[in-house]
């Protein structure tokens, strides 16, 4: 985990834990992550598919145009947390000497960050609340009920033997790889070089961006730039503490996936 504190935070009974992320040289190596990403979420997702549905199709012939899309959905979502997976494996490799201390370090200082944690919670589902409101009142071409990445979401979940695979993937996994791209790569290493404020931005509009893509009303990005907001806001005074955001992104996640499992469990 990736922070501006430096070492001098350990107690004077501790060894000094080697940290290269505190150096104010960029770590040009953790930006193997981006076309890491690139691959193993999109052509490994697209490869592995095409062979899957093949060989399917092969053995049992062909299926029906309903249990195909289950089918899809299904191999899909298992692709995308080993691809989730990969990345992580490869970030650890890159650190494999220090990236486990600084890691148990980073979460020990947690408890200093916890009110701050909660408040920013509360204030970002405040404001998500306003924002829906707010979709309420304009024309109704450029209204909606949820964004299509949730609906995206919302479909795997009527697949129930996915579930597990699910929470991994949603409320444990996507959170560090997305953290570890959107603020620790974005803001902490680019900002060493092109200033945190500006990284801050550019942060927040490329976390939210990156998840509108197919949506079907330009106010979709709302809910997603006050989420980023929320998170470099925490990001930011929490001393640029990567466990900080990797926790509130975990909370976020949580509710979301408790609030659509729920209404499936009641049978609704």
């Amino acid at each position: 985990m990736t922070s501006e504190y430096n070492d001098s935070q350990q107690t004077n009974e501790q060894p000094p834990i080697r940290n290269e992320f505190a150096s104010k040289r960029i770590v040009k190596r953790d930006f193997w992550l981006i076309p890491a990403y690139a691959g193993f979420n999109m052509v490994l997702i697209i490869m592995l598919l095409s062979m899957t549905m093949r060989t399917l199709t092969y053995l049992f012939g062909p299926m029906p145009e309903n249990q195909f899309e289950r089918s899809l959905m299904s191999w899909g979502q298992i692709y995308t947390l080993i691809g989730q997976c990969l990345i992580l494996l490869l970030f650890y490799l890159m650190h494999k000497k220090t990236i486990i201390p600084i890691a148990m370090q980073r979460f020990k200082d947690l408890k200093k960050h916890i009110i701050l944690i909660i408040i920013v919670f509360v204030v970002m589902y405040l404001l998500l609340g306003v924002y829906g409101w707010f979709i309420e009142l304009l024309p109704e071409k450029y209204q909606f009920d949820d964004t299509v990445n949730n609906k995206t979401i919302e479909q795997l979940f009527t697949i129930k033997w996915l579930w597990p695979i699910l929470f991994l993937d949603i409320v444990i996994i996507t959170p560090i790889v997305e953290e570890l791209l959107f603020r620790h790569l974005i803001i902490h290493e680019l900002g060493k070089k092109l200033t945190y404020g500006a990284m801050y931005v550019v942060s927040i509009l490329v976390f939210a961006g990156l998840h509108v893509i197919h949506a079907t009303s330009p106010f979709e990005i709302g809910p997603y730039i006050i989420m980023a907001i929320g998170f470099v806001v925490a990001y930011h005074f929490s001393g640029r503490n990567l466990a900080t955001t990797i926790t509130l992104h975990m909370a976020n996640n949580f509710i979301s996936f408790i609030s659509i499992i729920i209404p499936f469990i009641l049978g609704k």
